[in-house]
């Protein structure tokens, strides 16, 4: 429990702590050179060194102590923000079709949680002592921390693999932390008053979460925080602070864990925060990360008794029984995503799910404060967590390597008529890669002119090519019924620009409602005419593919540019950025524009910037040297 330390006089009352912060800041430095393995694993083995199983200079105090709740309050503060509720609640959008990924991922961390449990009672049987549903909640939630910086270094974010695996982990967290909460509550009295009192916590996060957003809204009172966000007053920390130490209070009060306050306060700035606030949560992640969270994963490592463990050799036969049954319980659920996913897409998954660390680590710690689990079995499962930071994204990497270079875009086309085999043409002429689809419904005869891969149906389209390399589906084929078909299946994969050629335009709002564009030669002739009776040059400059210029579409990925202006960009004489696109909202980019992750530009540009452009707009080469390139 959260309580402010009586501090003595004696002078050596800070010689612990200087003894912990001293090696927060030797730790990272030693660790530069492994970047793959996380700092607070560092952290925790460096408290095993000065503490209970080492050298024993540290020890639990007041202020240590103090600090260390701190520490873990904070840690469960950043894990609360990481939660993004655009992604956990489907957003009705029109013509938005494709997996739920909600659906899955609720269905995924259900049968991870049966899993989980079933696997806690056979490890109590291998000589686990402890309590078996406090092993199911450390089994079957997910580091978010750990698993989050994967997925944006990949760029996995705006496919359904990476949207399954994030939305997933944040449910396993947010479920965890809840169920756990409730569960040590219930767990000395039964489920009595107490436990209803803990609705108010929920209470205070509904009302926040429901008028908060609305109040910082509003022009006058974010006008004000503005003014008040100086290096002096720094207005927005102040009120994320006093959010997180009111909802950590309510639940010291109400008997509840901090973790479950602080994990509820972090959710709430998630709300109110906007793009614009992107510093609040690097002013308030470097505050933890870089003096409380710290403390908290050092004093962790000294408080382990490794000497109960080895007095108790059959214990470490449970670290790889542990290894391995949490695979199991991580990887056999992702099996329910299978037909939107590729075999080696559900096994990473499934083992980037697999990493423990800062909940897992407050499930122990807290279940030894409770009695819940002896010395043995919290040393254990903390050095299971441990482990599986510095094995599983490593793993992951094996599984699924990631080669940013060697990524190409291709137009899948499914369909052998005139048009599709005109299409392809000029989608070659123009650099891109082709590969038509050969369907049941729509084989493809030997010696065809183009790449075709022979598939079943389109939901074996995972099998033959990543679906992060698909950059526009085409279905060109004569018969309406396979369009619609392929169509359908394609959004299913959650593949977003699908374009269908339609005969019938009675069938157009069918495709609508599906998120798919379509082209209709009895609709759209009279628009492309139009254009050539009002701009033939524009047209020209769209659909030639023998002058040396072209138009392209870039999405940014590039997270260095985040922030900068248009002008920032620096684009050469041979380049027009043309228009911005911004959550379907179209606007015209200007020199002080600001530019996001995920903003789409159609930039004009000669080909021989246009290619080198879009690999670092996109996240996948330098900055280019003008110059050099335009000689």
């Amino acid at each position: 429990m959260l309580f402010l330390p009586v501090l003595s006089e004696s002078p050596e009352r800070f010689v612990p702590l200087l003894i912990v912060l001293g090696l927060a800041f030797v730790i990272p430095i030693a660790l530069s050179r492994f970047r793959s393995l996380p700092v607070v694993v560092g952290e925790i083995l460096a408290g095993i060194l000065v503490g209970t199983s080492g050298l024993q200079l540290i020890e639990h105090s007041i202020v240590l102590d103090f600090m260390s709740d701190i520490g873990l309050a904070f840690l469960m503060f950043i894990a609360g923000m990481e939660i993004d509720f655009e992604q956990i609640i489907p957003q009705k959008r029109t013509g938005q079709r494709g997996p739920n990924v909600l659906a899955y991922a609720l269905g995924i961390y259900v049968l991870t949680f049966g899993l989980g449990y079933a696997s806690s009672q056979l490890l109590m049987q291998l000589g686990f002592t402890g309590d078996p549903l406090l092993l199911t909640f450390a089994l079957s939630a997910t580091s978010l921390g750990v698993l989050l910086p994967v997925l944006k270094s990949r760029d996995m974010l705006r496919f359904f693999s990476g949207r399954l695996i994030f939305v997933t982990a944040m449910l396993a967290d947010f479920i965890t932390v809840i169920a756990f909460t409730v569960y040590t509550l219930t767990y000395d009295t039964g489920f009595n008053v107490e436990i209803m009192s803990l609705g108010l916590l929920f209470v205070a996060f509904m009302i926040l979460a429901r008028f908060g957003p609305r109040v910082f809204g509003m022009p006058r009172v974010r006008a004000v925080v503005e003014e008040l966000s100086q290096a002096t007053v720094q207005i927005k920390v102040r009120g994320a602070m006093a959010i997180l130490l009111v909802f950590v209070v309510m639940a010291e009060f109400l008997n509840a864990e901090l973790i479950l306050g602080a994990f509820l306060a972090g959710m709430v700035i998630s709300l109110i925060k906007t793009p614009a606030d992107n510093d609040l949560v690097h002013q308030l992640e470097a505050f933890g990360f870089g003096f409380f969270i710290p403390v908290f994963f050092i004093m962790v490592g000294a408080g382990l008794d490794l000497r109960a463990i080895a007095a108790q050799p059959q214990a470490l036969w449970l670290l790889p029984a542990f290894l391995l049954l949490s695979v199991l319980v991580k990887v056999l659920p992702m099996l329910i995503a299978r037909r939107h996913l590729s075999w080696r897409e559900t096994l990473g998954a499934g083992v980037l799910l697999n990493t423990h660390l800062s909940l897992e680590v407050a499930i122990a710690v807290i279940g030894l404060r409770l009695g819940l689990l002896d010395e043995v079995s919290n040393t254990t499962i903390i050095l299971f967590a441990t482990l599986t930071v510095l094995i599983m994204p490593l793993l992951f990497g094996a599984i699924l390597p990631y080669r940013p270079q060697e990524q190409v875009r291709r137009k899948v086309i499914v369909g052998n008529s005139e048009l599709a085999l005109k299409t392809a043409q000029e989608l070659t002429a123009h650099g891109d890669q082709v590969v038509f689809l050969s369907l049941p419904q729509a084989p493809l005869p030997e010696g065809f002119p183009f790449p075709v891969e022979k598939v079943e149906q389109m939901a074996d389209l995972p099998d033959r090519m990543p679906l992060e390399t698909v950059e526009a589906v085409l279905l060109l084929a004569d018969q309406d019924r396979v369009n619609r078909q392929a169509a359908a299946a394609a959004r299913e994969l959650g593949l977003e620009n699908v374009i269908a050629l339609i005969h019938n335009p009675a069938d157009l709002p069918e495709y609508q409602k599906m998120g798919v564009q379509v082209y209709s030669p009895a609709l759209q002739r009279a628009t492309i005419l139009t254009m050539m009776a009002r701009s033939p040059d524009a047209l020209n400059l769209l659909t030639s593919s023998s002058n040396a210029f072209d138009v392209a579409e870039v999405v940014i990925r590039n997270p260095h540019l985040a922030g900068l202006q248009v002008r920032d960009l620096h684009l050469p004489g041979g380049a027009l950025l043309l228009a911005l696109r911004r959550n379907g909202e179209h606007r015209i980019p200007r020199g002080n524009t600001t530019l996001q992750v995920g903003d789409h530009l159609t930039i004009f540009a000669h080909r021989d910037i246009l290619h080198p452009l879009r690999r670092w707009l996109e996240g996948q080469g330098t900055p280019p040297v003008w110059d050099e390139i335009l000689v």
